[in-house]
């Protein structure tokens, strides 16, 4: 009803309603099919966008789509890890049939043993490779391989790092497995470490675009509530009930907190008092950063909600963690301000 574009006169307003409200018919698309509502109650909206959902029977239980849930994620990480590491593989095996062949020559019959043939594999070669990107340029390649002829047999391992610069592609012979110490503080540490950068950065970017949208949305999401806000206030004020003075979400600066930490936290004073309704607030036990009105101003960083109130003439304060559920201004520890 708050983001109905028909319950809006001002062009502005209802465009904003209109994106709004095109976001809780998709929710009410999900929650509404039987399927998708058991998908996302599981797992959230990550659950969704799984691919190969479509193929799936509709009638599932719970169980069955957490099975289902997690062999779509099995398969697509072994996609990706297939793609990422390239693995190539040869086996090569060499067979002694001789004996045969001889058994068609007119003095077969007459040796010792001549009834049956005899066959053997005298000579085998196998080989394996792996390759794992470090950086756009760099990749570690370690590469095996093992060979017997006759009973006698040998084998390598090589690890070697190809770099591409300006079309040319270089290798370079690390070492063999013997010095895996050497190996592991040189290659692998700083492979993991290149790793962990590159999906850094990528949240960090992947993030910044989402946190731009979610900003959008909770700004006009509040521009949306003023008029309700403004009803809600009066009715309240009218029987003395709830009235939120203030309140802030998001990571709050304490007396523990490092000195180059500071306070990254948005006003959710309009959203929250939108949701009081007979004088009570009560959110569930899930993020506040889904809330209409907020969006998360601080990602991957611990959060809390703090709101300052009034009821009943009396003024109290509260300190809400991110996923705990809060009621005001009953059940709730709060702390009174005289």
């Amino acid at each position: 009803m708050l983001y109905h574009p028909d319950k809006h006169r001002d062009p502005e307003l209802k465009r904003q309603a209109e994106q709004l409200f095109n976001l809780v018919h998709q929710a009410y698309e999900v929650l509404s099919d039987p399927q998708a509502r058991a998908i996302y109650d599981i797992y959230g909206k990550r659950g969704l966008d799984v691919e190969g959902w479509e193929v799936v029977e509709r009638k599932r239980t719970p169980a069955e789509i957490r099975e289902e849930y997690e062999r779509l994620q099995k398969e697509r990480e072994e996609r990706r890890l297939q793609q990422r590491t390239n693995p190539k593989g040869t086996i090569s095996v060499g067979i002694d049939a001789t004996d045969l062949f001889d058994r068609y020559e007119e003095d077969y019959e007459d040796m010792v043993g001549g009834g049956i043939p005899h066959v053997e594999i005298n000579k085998m070669h196998i080989s394996q490779s792996i390759e794992a990107p470090l950086t756009t340029t760099d990749t570690a390649i370690l590469s095996g391989s093992l060979s017997t002829h006759n009973g006698n047999g040998g084998g390598n391992i090589n690890l070697a790092l190809r770099r591409v610069t300006s079309a040319k592609v270089f290798y370079a012979t690390v070492g063999p497995l013997v010095f895996y110490l050497a190996i592991q503080r040189l290659i692998i540490r700083p492979y993991v470490r290149a790793q962990k950068e590159q999906d850094l950065e990528k949240q960090r970017e992947s993030s910044a675009s989402e946190i731009a949208r979610k900003r959008q949305e909770a700004e006009s999401a509040v521009l949306l509530m003023q008029e309700s806000v403004r009803r809600i206030i009066e009715a309240e004020e009218s029987r003395m009930g709830l009235i939120i003075l203030n309140a802030w979400y998001g990571k709050f600066v304490t007396d523990n907190s490092k000195k180059h930490e500071r306070a990254k936290v948005i006003d959710v004073t309009v959203p929250l008092q939108c949701l009081v309704k007979d004088s009570k607030l009560i959110l569930t036990e899930a993020t506040k950063s889904g809330l209409p009105g907020f969006y998360d101003p601080c990602v991957g960083e611990e959060k809390s909600l703090k709101v300052l109130y009034q009821f009943r003439g009396v003024m109290h304060q509260v300190l809400s963690g991110d996923m705990e559920a809060l009621r005001i201004p009953k059940q709730c520890k709060s702390q009174r301000l005289v």
